[in-house]
């Protein structure tokens, strides 16, 4: 896990401080998308596999997305990049861990994801409990840090978290703009 976050944060910061060479000129919309799709599809790959990481994990990936920020939004080095994430309309790397794992739990859930994801999660079915009735599913047990990071404890712990109402959200792309909206209300009203 730290060969793979060290990776993301090098190669993403080499790429940073490359354009942060090029002259002003060189920059058009085209050339800050480009920027932007490259640094978030570094900090998106495997992304899942954060969760529950330590919190000097979080905050090495959150320097990079914050330098991204100020890259594609031409700010100074200086600047306070929570304003910027809210205006660039970003979630923050801890609710894109999130966003990823609600997201892989909802295809789950409609019977759309692999069936080796499928096979992890089990929807919890005991009719004494109440969770049955919100549609939960069990949170295995763990004894160490590190398993708390699995798919089968992250998914089902990330999804139980949700409100009710998203889950019987009808169509995919409607359930992920719902999702989004309420990580980005959850995180910047903190």
């Amino acid at each position: 896990m730290s060969q793979l976050l060290s990776k993301v944060t090098v190669t993403s910061c080499s790429f940073y401080i490359k354009c942060s060479m090029c002259p002003p000129c060189c920059w058009t919309t085209h050339s800050s998308r480009r920027r932007h799709a490259f640094v978030t599809s570094r900090l998106d790959y495997c992304n899942s596999l954060y969760a529950y990481s330590s919190v000097s994990s979080r905050q090495r990936l959150q320097r990079v997305q914050n330098c991204a920020a100020r890259l594609v939004a031409d700010a100074p080095r200086r600047a306070s990049s929570r304003p910027l994430l809210h205006q660039l309309d970003w979630l923050p790397v801890e609710a894109r861990t999130t966003y990823k794992l609600c997201t892989l739990m909802y295809r789950i859930f409609n019977g759309t994801a692999p069936q080796y994801l499928a096979e992890l999660c089990q929807l919890c079915s005991d009719d004494r409990l109440r969770s049955s009735s919100h549609q939960d599913y069990v949170v295995p047990r763990t004894y160490k840090r590190l398993a708390d990071s699995s798919f089968s404890v992250a998914g089902p712990t990330a999804w139980n978290s949700l409100p009710v109402e998203f889950r019987c959200t009808s169509t995919y792309s409607s359930f992920c703009s719902r999702l989004k909206t309420f990580l980005f209300s959850k995180f910047y009203s903190q």
